[in-house]
């Protein structure tokens, strides 16, 4: 969760701002959290999603409202569940167009309508326990929509620090060591936005057979994994099974935002390698999964 005091100053900016003026704040800002929360890029994650007028989308991580505005374009009604008053004062700030077509509440609002999609995008790890309970809220040929961080992400062996704990490595030890952290701190590293900067206890992201065992668990039983890259937060493509990058193609690989990094190998070199060896889809760097009843 952000600060009181950041979110009180995004809020201002939203209000003084329009959505096209947004470019220019993240320039003049020259921050990551501004650039996480205002950046157009996000939208690329759902655009392509088969959404309709006809549908009522359940944005259950809605942060400050970075995709809010792509799910509005999209769906009938959107209804989003935000961590605190001070964030729904923002999206509703930021799309005070939409009228009834948009509510938001606090996350401890409860929820008795239905819904065609329900996207959680980041801090999975926060909604883990939920996912049965979500699973009740789908219509029955609905779709929980999540993406989320790779813990065996390829930039994650190159040198970048893990998504929600920052250090090195983290998250291919599986969390095994103390105080990563404080390496992150000290490394000159932040906690990436919404993901709980108060306590890190329990943040984490997941391998691919993770995220497959935890929605088998909780009832899903159609997955569909997508990949996009260079990761879930700033993509510039999603890749799916049927349409896997091709060779020389993933080159936009010095993404790391929010934290330093070190440079370990060549990315695109080592890319090449897992598509031609056919195990591509095990180290994205994120994941985008579709879960059906």
């Amino acid at each position: 969760m952000e600060d009181a005091q950041f979110l009180t100053e995004l809020y201002e900016l939203v209000k003084q701002n329009k959505s096209g003026d947004f470019s220019d704040v993240i320039q003049e800002k020259a921050s990551y959290p501004y650039l996480y929360h205002l950046s157009k890029i996000r939208e690329n994650l759902i655009d392509w999603l088969p959404v309709t007028k006809e549908m009522r989308v359940l944005e259950r991580n809605a942060e400050c409202g970075a995709l809010t505005g792509k799910l509005l374009e999209k769906a009938g009604e959107v209804v989003c569940l935000t961590e605190n008053e001070l964030s729904a004062k923002i999206i509703r700030e930021r799309y005070r167009d939409a009228g009834e077509r948009l509510k938001v509440f606090c996350e401890d609002t409860p929820v008795a309508m239905r819904f065609d999609v329900i996207l959680i995008a980041g801090n999975v790890y926060r909604y883990r326990e939920e996912l049965k309970n979500l699973r009740t809220l789908l219509k029955e040929n609905g779709r929980l929509i999540l993406a989320d961080a790779n813990r065996l992400g390829l930039k994650y062996f190159a040198g970048c620090q893990e998504e929600y704990r920052g250090g090195y490595f983290t998250g291919l030890r599986n969390y095994d060591l103390e105080g990563d952290a404080a390496v992150s701190r000290r490394d000159g590293g932040r906690a990436s936005c919404g993901d709980g900067q108060g306590s890190m206890d329990g943040a984490r992201c997941y391998s691919r057979t993770e995220y497959e065992k935890m929605l088998r668990g909780a009832g899903f039983e159609k997955l569909t994994f997508y990949y996009p890259y260079p990761d879930h937060k700033f993509p510039s493509a999603v890749y799916s099974d049927e349409w896997l990058p091709h060779k020389g193609e993933l080159t936009e690989n010095r993404r790391n935002f929010d934290r330093d990094r070190i440079v370990c190998f060549d990315e695109r070199e080592m890319y090449d390698a897992l598509l031609e060896e056919g195990v591509f889809c095990a180290f994205p760097n994120s994941f985008l999964i579709e879960a059906g009843k």
